[in-house]
């Protein structure tokens, strides 16, 4: 009997343990999932926002209400900017300003690309001027935008590619010889400890380096997006100090937001334009270039917004460049971990066992 019951907690035990160890791997199927499902319709959505752009100056200038233009443009939307447009057109309805009406995208689309389109459409709504060309330049900016991070992509994608290969290279060896040869294993396990440890340590240092080389492809802050924005927010009518605040306010994750804060902040305090922009040139000779156009404008009243999209042109040109001089060398630079840490590290998996069998 007690024999029985034994055997009938240690089956409990089994199955609770089962059970257990089941359910995290179904947990973590199920985020892996959602966070796919969510990836893909934040990108689904980015894709489709300057068509949603073009099409709310399209019904604003034939003279719809701002509600409406978002209420007719919603049909015309793939999910899920259809539903986002569809609430914020009820939010206009109920009295919310634009600004609260576009929370609705921001599950879907990040705030860096609403912030010009809040700040137009604010000024359209205070001053009741014409959006048509604004709402253009928003949607010809995250065309840009979306042009430059996918060429980026496409430049960069051989040596992500070739260095998620070599760092499975090793593992993959590893466990092709424990299934082809009967003893790999348990030499590599008995007599070859020291040397898979070694394989391990060569392994991690060199999946370490490899991934900071990737990293360092990826783009630091795009300057060209902040000056984009600002040119939106001065082709809506604000003054500079008024669009560089109004993204502030907006856009959390907007590029270069602290030198861009720090800017804002010198200004409202009142240093005075020349100092102002003295502190934002330090930062580097790409902001210099910015801050002498914005000063020289207000000194002389030439048309600022016109020589920030020139400069905004330049500087996503230098970004391409940049990003094609990358692509280039990162091949080169994959040399020296696969020199140092892979390569060694293969060998010992390779070789290590058959070496040590012979020696015996």
């Amino acid at each position: 009997m007690s024999l029985g019951v034994l055997l009938l907690v240690a089956g409990a035990g089994l199955a609770l343990g089962a059970w257990a160890a089941a359910n995290p791997v179904d947990a973590r199927r199920i985020r892996d999932r959602a966070i796919a499902r969510l990836g893909r319709d934040r990108l689904a959505a980015r894709a489709a926002l300057p068509g949603l752009t073009e099409t709310l100056a399209a019904g604003l200038s034939s003279g719809l209400s701002l509600e409406l233009a978002f209420a007719s443009a919603a049909s015309a939307q793939p999910p899920p900017l259809d539903r986002a447009a569809r609430r914020a057109a009820a939010a206009l309805r109920l009295g919310a300003t634009p600004e609260v009406a576009l929370e609705a995208f921001q599950r879907d689309v990040p705030s860096a690309d609403l912030a010009p389109l809040a700040v137009t459409l604010g000024a359209f709504v205070r001053t009741g001027g014409p959006a048509g060309r604004s709402l253009g330049r928003v949607a010809a900016l995250h065309r840009g935008r979306l042009a430059l991070e996918d060429e980026r992509a496409a430049l960069t994608a051989q040596g992500r590619a070739s260095a998620f290969v070599l760092i499975l290279l090793a593992p993959l060896g590893m466990l092709f010889f424990t299934l082809a040869t009967e003893d790999y294993l348990a030499t590599l396990l008995g007599r070859g400890r020291m040397l898979l440890a070694l394989a391990i340590l060569l392994e991690v240092i060199g999946a370490f380096w490899l991934s900071r080389l990737v990293r360092a492809t990826r783009p630091q802050g795009d300057l060209a997006a902040l000056v984009d924005a600002l040119v939106v927010g001065l082709d809506a009518g604000l003054a500079f100090e008024q669009a560089l605040g109004a993204l502030v306010d907006r856009s959390p994750d907007l590029a270069r937001l602290p030198e861009a804060r720090r800017l804002r902040a010198d200004l409202a305090l009142g240093r005075g334009p020349r100092e102002s922009f003295a502190r934002f040139a330090a930062v580097g000779p790409a902001e210099a270039r910015v801050a002498a156009l914005v000063e020289t404008a207000g000194r002389f009243g030439a048309p600022l917004a016109d020589l920030l999209v020139k400069q905004a042109d330049a500087l996503r040109d230098r970004e391409r460049r940049r990003a094609e001089v990358t692509a280039r060398r990162l091949p080169i630079l994959l040399l020296f971990p696969l020199t140092f840490t892979i390569l060694p590290a293969l060998l010992i998996v390779f070789l290590g066992p058959p070496l040590l069998s012979f020696i015996r």
